[in-house]
């Protein structure tokens, strides 16, 4: 089975900073998984709330306010993550940590605004194609193989058009949608939650040519769990999960 570093190993580092990454690859993980959207000048940042600050469904991750999106370079870098002193990275450095021989996978999580993010495929597209071209840009420089993974089809469709060549991930909180999507832009994976993994839904993926990786695994025993299920693959918060059994 394959261990992808959930925002770089997030139960051990500070979660999407450049430290993160770096432990994730230093402790052997195959793959590591970021989230991404841009900042107020489009440049793609390493980041997972839509705001920086406990407002909404945010948590408050740094000490500083407001939308990532509406963020100036200066802000961002100034924002302590979670106490640990480190600023908000940019695509850029993040990248920059992953080798030739581990996955980089992208979580496309927002273009820039609240609305946009939510919106399928058609009309969204021109609203996340301008970001994703930005993303590509920034990846196209790197040795790491990417994959670029997303909860929402206008995404998955604006990187099947940018970058088709570069395998994409169908992310679910539901089974059925999730096959789905992945079935429509042609992705190489689902990765579906913990919550809604069976052997059926394995099976079923298996049954299209499509890989499964299983979000966000916490213990060896929910290891141990996705293996037996026949999942390929974990997004996990630890490393060494599948050491144990």
């Amino acid at each position: 089975m394959f261990e992808i570093a959930h925002r770089g190993f997030a139960g051990v580092a500070p979660e999407n900073t450049v430290t993160a990454v770096r432990g994730a690859v230093e402790s052997g993980a195959d793959g590591v998984e970021v989230d991404v959207q841009p900042r107020a000048d489009g440049t793609p940042v390493v980041f997972h709330d839509h705001r920086l600050d406990d407002e909404g469904e945010s948590r408050g991750v740094t000490d500083a306010s407001g939308f990532v999106w509406d963020a100036d370079a200066g802000t961002l870098a100034d924002a302590n993550v979670l106490g640990s002193g480190e600023g908000v990275p940019t695509l850029d450095a993040v990248a920059d940590e992953v080798p030739g021989n581990v996955e980089l996978h992208v979580e496309l999580k927002s273009p820039g605004s609240e609305d946009a993010r939510l919106g399928l495929g058609g009309p969204a597209v021109p609203v996340w194609r301008p970001f994703v071209e930005r993303v590509h840009g920034v990846l196209a420089a790197n040795d790491a193989p990417v994959v670029y993974a997303s909860f929402f089809d206008g995404a998955l469709e604006a990187a099947q058009e940018v970058a088709p060549e570069t395998p994409r991930a169908a992310l679910c909180l539901d089974p059925d949608r999730g096959l789905t999507r992945a079935s429509e832009f042609d992705c190489r994976a689902l990765h579906p939650s913990l919550d809604v993994l069976s052997a059926d839904l394995v099976s079923r993926a298996h049954g299209d040519g499509r890989a499964v990786n299983v979000w966000t695994v916490t213990d060896w025993q929910q290891a141990a769990a996705c293996r037996d299920a026949g999942a390929d693959g974990i997004i996990a918060d630890y490393p060494g999960l599948l050491a144990h059994r």
